[in-house]
């Protein structure tokens, strides 16, 4: 019996992992290191991503970003940023450059050991399209520059005597000049954790759920996040 229980388990395994892998260009990695200067309120700083899909076989994105916070007062705050990235077209399997450009406005609640933070972003993304060429021709992009509006809420919770800070949250992304009419493009849920050494020093593991995935370039619909920030 018991051997019949192993060989069962073992088919199992076979099932799922072949599962898995047949729908690995689902599955993928987002890895984020970042630095950050208070500055009286304001809060400056610089921060490189790598993303990859089929796990860690494909990098799908590479950034760098830089941005500026105002705290206008404690629980609102206003700031721009900047991104170059480096992304994969998946039409033609090459790497194109992209500017993106965002301004954004948050406000943040506390009830106890809750807190709830609201942000709203408005980017604007700018696609190099000179690698993409059919017979000759440039194949453009319908939507370039695209704008976009991204809306979104998350709730932590600071658990008394413990270091790990557990959170969740929900985003929004919503197309504004989409000439085929605007819609929400994917909706993104984030659960992480995140752990404070010596004050400098914010290490967060996270998981990430994109439950919509309509754009044309679009990748990895589960993802494992690892992210470092350090503070001077």
């Amino acid at each position: 019996m018991n051997n019949i229980n192993k060989i069962l388990a073992a088919f199992l395994l076979l099932i799922i992992t072949q599962s898995l892998f047949s729908q690995a260009e689902n599955f993928g990695t987002w890895t984020t290191i970042g630095i950050e200067k208070k500055v009286n309120k304001w809060d400056f700083g610089a921060e490189t991503e790598l993303r990859t899909v089929y796990y860690v076989r494909l990098i799908e994105r590479w950034s760098l970003g830089v941005s500026a916070d105002y705290n206008i007062n404690k629980p609102i705050k206003v700031g721009v940023g900047y991104d170059l990235m480096s992304k994969l077209d998946t039409k033609y399997l090459n790497y194109q450059m992209r500017n993106r450009m965002n301004v954004f406005v948050s406000g943040k609640l506390k009830f106890n050991d809750l807190s709830f933070t609201l942000r709203e972003r408005v980017q604007v993304t700018t696609k190099d399209e000179s690698k993409r060429i059919e017979d000759g021709i440039i194949d453009t992009y319908k939507v370039n520059p695209e704008w976009s509006w991204r809306n979104r809420l998350q709730m932590s919770y600071n658990i008394p005597n413990f270091k790990i800070t557990p959170s969740v949250s929900v985003e929004t992304f919503y197309q504004l000049n989409n000439p085929d009419g605007n819609t929400f493009d994917n909706l993104r849920y984030i659960l992480s954790f995140g752990y404070k050494h010596k004050k400098n020093n914010l290490f967060e593991l996270y998981g990430v759920l994109n439950t919509v995935l309509d754009s044309d370039d679009a990748l990895g619909k589960y993802i494992l996040g690892l992210s470092y920030k350090y503070s001077l």
